[in-house]
């Protein structure tokens, strides 16, 4: 995988590759030299992508560089920050989908996607709630 995806998918979610390294039991001297080689391993890629963002608050801009579509985003001020509970329970709101649930569940982590969903449960009805813990279960690995 190249570098330079690695550090981005790291800018967005807010994490430091000391963070990534105390995560992941990857020496950080190994994490710091993926640069100079130009490349990431996959595992590295897949164990940063279940890495919960550490961040409390997003913007839009931040989240349509990752990859959500312009058109489930609630909030149209690019540069608006908004805490990430928030975001997850709106966006869920407005446009619950299989792809929104793993994008919010690569993002954030799954566990802090069924949190907002639990901490916000009035606003939203009892079939989202099942519809994006079920989705939820199938994402997580075998154990």
């Amino acid at each position: 995988m190249n570098h330079q995806d690695f550090e981005h998918l790291l800018k967005i979610k807010g994490i430091t590759k000391k963070a990534f390294s105390d995560y992941s039991g990857i020496p950080y001297y190994t994490v710091a030299g993926w640069k100079k080689a130009g490349e990431v391993p996959v595992y590295a890629m897949v164990l940063l992508r279940r890495m919960p963002s550490l961040k409390e608050e997003v913007n839009a801009s931040e989240l349509l560089e990752a990859g959500l579509p312009k058109a489930i985003l609630w909030n149209n001020d690019p540069d608006r920050k908004v805490p990430t509970e928030i975001f997850i329970v709106a966006t869920l709101e407005r446009a619950y989908n299989d792809f929104v649930v793993e994008k919010l569940a690569e993002l954030f982590g799954s566990d802090r996607v069924l949190s907002a969903l639990l901490k916000y449960k009035e606003r939203v009805s009892d079939r989202l709630v099942e519809r994006v813990t079920g989705y939820l279960q199938k994402l997580k690995p075998a154990a």
